[in-house]
């Protein structure tokens, strides 16, 4: 990407959302000052996100980008890295969805289900799970602001947590949106 100014336009707006959406729940950016690399990261389960695996990649070529996949036997995930100083610069930005399109902000909620999210068949909800709190918070007031229920709430601490998490249960409404979710496709 050098010599011109790197752009997300050849995606829609529901495309860029998601991939923000998609970062912030399961993303990591690091500029090792060393080799002088920009790298943006996203980490994924490499048995149940292998469709999400796959969106991610079209999407990333889709912006010229070549993502690299490397598995993590440890984690038992795959990981996709990207080396891009423009990249890594407008991910560094932290889209904050309050200012944004209804159709960014439909991708962003996407991204997030098919990062922290879990969609249960049965019940017919969709929840996610995320330590940012003013992020879920945007979140709830965007859906609000579109007339879908969704309820907050402060999850009990396991021994594990090394922070608190909150969960948000999001009406299976969601799914009539023309939304991009792969978890959400479940339901349909």
């Amino acid at each position: 990407m050098r010599g011109g100014e790197f752009k997300l336009y050849p995606l829609s707006p529901i495309e860029q959302g998601y991939l923000f959406g998609l970062f912030e729940g399961d993303g990591y950016k690091l500029w090792d000052k060393n080799s002088r690399h920009y790298q943006v990261e996203f980490y994924l389960n490499s048995v149940n996100d292998t469709k999400t695996i796959n969106f991610l990649v079209s999407l990333l070529r889709k912006i010229g980008l070549k993502p690299g996949l490397y598995q993590d036997k440890r984690f038992n995930c795959k990981r996709i890295r990207v080396y891009s100083k423009e990249f890594f610069g407008i991910i560094n930005k932290n889209e904050d969805i309050t200012y944004r399109t209804k159709q960014f902000n439909i991708g962003f909620v996407s991204g997030m289900i098919d990062s922290e999210g879990y969609v249960n068949k049965k019940k017919s909800y969709i929840t996610i799970v995320n330590t940012n709190k003013t992020v879920l918070k945007r979140i709830l007031t965007f859906l609000e602001s579109i007339h879908l229920k969704s309820t907050l709430t402060k999850r009990k601490r396991c021994i594990r947590d090394k922070l608190d998490s909150y969960r948000m249960y999001i009406s299976v409404s969601f799914k009539k949106l023309q939304n991009i979710s792969i978890k959400c496709r479940v339901l349909q």
